[in-house]
Order: structure tokens, then sequence, then C-alpha cells
């Protein structure tokens, strides 16, 4: 990350969401040398979506399907505790519901699911 003074924070790549695709994506150029990458996840905790299907199944419990998210965030990355607001492509910036602004070179799109369970009538009740 480079910040001088007067100017927001600037990432080379800024991932929004720090769930599963997001930290393979983090994996994934860390492999190919990118250093300087921040994850925006506002969670403390992290859910490990494919372990809910052995939890539904009986192999598994919930418990094992959690992780505190500062734990599966590789060392070196940023991990910005913070809700997107909105973005700005045209001056490559991100605007955080705290209201601060980072600065981008290349943004990734991946902030997952958010169940709803009382979004279909008598769902949660089945």
């Amino acid at each position: 990350m480079t910040a001088d003074p007067g100017t927001i924070p600037h990432h080379d790549v800024l991932i929004i969401g720090g769930g599963n695709a997001g930290l393979s994506v983090v994996g994934r150029l860390r492999r190919y040398g990118v250093d300087d990458v921040a994850v925006i996840e506002p969670r403390d905790t992290h859910y490990y979506q494919p372990m809910f299907s052995h939890v539904a199944g009986g192999t598994a419990r919930a418990s094992q399907a959690t992780r505190p998210q500062g734990s599966v965030t590789p060392k070196g990355v940023t991990w910005i505790r913070d809700r997107v607001a909105g973005i700005d492509p045209v001056a490559k910036t991100v605007t955080l519901e705290s209201g601060r602004r980072v600065s981008y070179g290349q943004l990734i799109v991946c902030p997952g699911i958010q169940k709803d369970w009382d979004s279909v009538p008598g769902l949660a009740e089945a």
C-alpha cells in the first residue's frame, strides 16, 4: 500500500469480499507475485460455504465451517474491515460505509451471498 499525507490509501489490487472466492483470488495473485493486495470484508467470521453441505448431511458440525476472518486472510494482505458504500470506476476509488476512500489499480468484485431465510415464505420453518 502506498499513501502520502493528504492522499487516500492505494492498493495495486483491491478485492471486495473476503469469502471463499475473494480469498481464492488472493491466493492466486500472491502465487503470481502480486504483493500489494487488500481485501474489503466487514465480517469478523469467515464461513467456509462448502462445509455447510457436510453440516446439512450430519457429517460435520457448524463450528467446523467457521474461522476468524483474520486467521484465513493471508499474511501480508491488508484486511479492510468495512463495507463498500460505492464504487467510482473513473476515479478508481471505493467509498466505504465509514466514509473512508481507497484507490486501486485493479478492482475485483466478489461480495458473495447473504442468506435471507425470510425471503421465501415458510422456508425458515421447513
